[in-house]
């Protein structure tokens, strides 16, 4: 009987010991894989200090006033210096702008860096994608198609040509990688609260991204029907319901108080787009939209990857480059979806062991086809599809995994298709600089208290105002938005400012100076040109010479 109870305590012990073995294995590889995310930010941050500081088009348009103007309440004290963009929800600038106002701004390489690493965690989450989705048993396999899809992925055009830059485009991304590989997880999970917290993170991800840039609204029909598959898979509506309350709480966390503020202040919470609807008196009734690059014909957008496999420029970007990553992907989920048809009618391996060696690839599959047509209807603007093109290496070599049986095979092919992809690539280039001795410096000459400044001109200029006199009033015309020939209420106040004297007046001059054509737009409201000079505005982030010339 002693003996007996012995072995029965002894098998105890060793059950504990088996389970404390297999916790601590368990800890040591989310550890590991832990450290090796970590590692991957900081090869990107690494990336973005080689590539050099952002000197993009947008940083100078808007991207560095609209958090300025944001803070310091300035949507009716300014008139859209910025533009139509200023107007947009600046939260995703405060990185980099806290950034540049705090002494980091003196270490440029350090700025540099964190916006890489920031950046980066989108690697990170496509290699968690990447591992939770093919899934080949043996490990030398396993490790060559993981590795062959997540350099595919990381090396496109559109990820390496921004990382580190101000465009936002990367951080709103990381949030839309979140919530495709929450979904991705759940089915990995058994029913019960564990799946709807799932859920819950998948759609707070979702919202979180949307309310950071309303662009990521193209990807909102390919998360919904992956999460609606992933429900009916799980037999769960409730776990539906949640991801469409915790994307919706998600959207005004980041978003709410933006919206309330273009509310109180215009009438439209979008302000100045859909004016269609909200009719804010501040703006014309009228649509702003950019059909530039949306496929003008059914044939072009069933075929459109193969447009910026050639070099080109302003089909999808405006800057030349070329990828072949996304008709490499479309031509994988055809040949991929009929290799798995085929196995379902042929003897031996059937579809699920293909199925077991990609799970959720089906998903991923149909995340990307319904956002394709989503954002070429919608956008057709490479920066937007960054997600879609960091999916192309998952995507491609999942379907090589269904195409061939013979490991040695998949592995080869899964290396030369890396190969041609990495090969044939012309990298975006959305404006770099050298580095100086901060990483943004602008020195504006001082100006009177309560000044006017007339700001006239559709180039990206408005990034000297947060470096000015706060007091001074800027205001835009003849832009994107705004015209001398409107009676809108931001037009009208622009000409009773400019036409009302006490204030003392000043028009920003870009590029060569050019007298007449100040005059010209001076004379609009009265005014000429002051003998006395033009003040010069310096700048490390100049492409055009600008200048703050007197009116009188």
């Amino acid at each position: 009987m002693i003996d007996q109870q012995a072995a029965i305590n002894a098998s105890a012990i060793d059950r504990a010991q088996d389970r404390r073995s297999v916790a601590f294995e368990r800890l040591f590889t989310a550890w590991r894989f832990c450290l090796l995310l970590a590692l991957v930010c900081v090869g990107a941050g690494l990336l973005s200090v080689m590539l050099g500081p952002d000197n993009y088009w947008d940083l100078r348009y808007y991207h560095l006033y609209a958090p300025w103007a944001y803070l310091h309440d300035r949507f009716l004290y300014d008139i859209g210096p910025a533009q139509e963009q200023g107007f947009l929800n600046p939260t995703a600038d405060f990185l980099l702008y806290g950034l540049i106002s705090s002494p980091l701004n003196d270490s440029p390489r350090v700025v540099a860096f964190i916006m890489g690493a920031v950046h980066g965690i989108n690697a990170a989450l496509l290699l968690a994608i990447v591992c939770r989705v093919i899934r080949p048993p043996e490990a030398v396999e396993r490790l060559t198609l993981r590795a062959a899809a997540w350099l595919m992925g990381v090396s496109g055009a559109g990820f390496v040509g921004l990382i580190g830059t101000s465009s936002n485009d990367l951080t709103c991304a990381l949030f839309v990688l979140g919530s495709l590989s929450s979904l991705l997880k759940i089915g990995e999970r058994a029913g019960g609260r564990a799946t709807w917290r799932g859920f819950a993170a998948a759609g707070l991800w979702a919202g979180l991204g949307l309310g950071l840039k309303y662009t990521v609204a193209f990807v909102a029909p390919g998360l919904g029907v992956v999460a609606l598959l992933a429900a009916l898979r799980k037999r769960t509506l409730i776990g539906l319901i949640v991801f469409g309350l915790a994307a919706t709480a998600g959207f005004f966390i980041f978003a709410g108080h933006h919206l309330l503020t273009l509310w109180k202040a215009f009438g439209n919470p979008f302000f100045p787009y859909l004016n269609q609807i909200f009719r804010s008196p501040y703006f014309e009734p009228t649509e702003i939209w950019d059909p530039r690059f949306i496929p003008d014909s059914f044939w072009k957008l069933m075929t459109f990857p193969f447009y910026w496999a050639k070099t080109n420029d302003y089909v999808v970007s405006e800057p030349t480059f070329r990828d072949w990553r996304a008709a490499i992907a479309y031509v994988a989920i055809i040949v991929g979806v009929l290799a798995l048809a085929a196995s379902c009618l042929r003897k031996g391996r059937g579809p699920r062991d293909l199925l077991a060696q990609t799970p959720g690839l089906l998903l991923v599959f149909t995340f990307v086809v319904v956002s394709y047509f989503s954002w070429a209807l919608e956008f057709g603007y490479y920066r937007y599809a960054i997600p879609l093109e960091m999916l192309t290496g998952t995507i491609t070599v999942g379907a090589l995994i269904w195409l061939f049986d013979d490991r040695r095979l998949r592995m080869t092919a899964a290396v030369a298709v890396l190969a041609l992809a990495a090969s044939t690539t012309i990298y975006l280039d959305w404006g770099r600089r050298p580095y100086t001795d901060k990483y943004v410096d602008v020195q504006v000459p001082p100006l009177p208290r309560r000044s006017i400044v007339l700001i006239a001109t559709w180039d990206p200029v408005a990034y000297f105002i947060p470096y000015a006199e706060p007091t001074a009033q800027y205001i835009g015309i003849e832009n994107n938005y705004l015209e001398l020939s409107q009676t809108n209420k931001l037009a009208t106040e622009v000409k009773r400012l400019m036409r009302t004297p006490g204030h003392p007046k000043f028009v920003l001059s870009v590029g060569d100076f050019d007298a007449g054509k100040l005059n010209m737009l001076l004379d609009n409201f009265g005014l000429k040109l002051s003998p006395s000079p033009c003040l010069p505005i310096h700048s490390n982030l100049e492409v055009h010479v600008l200048s703050l010339c007197p009116a009188e």
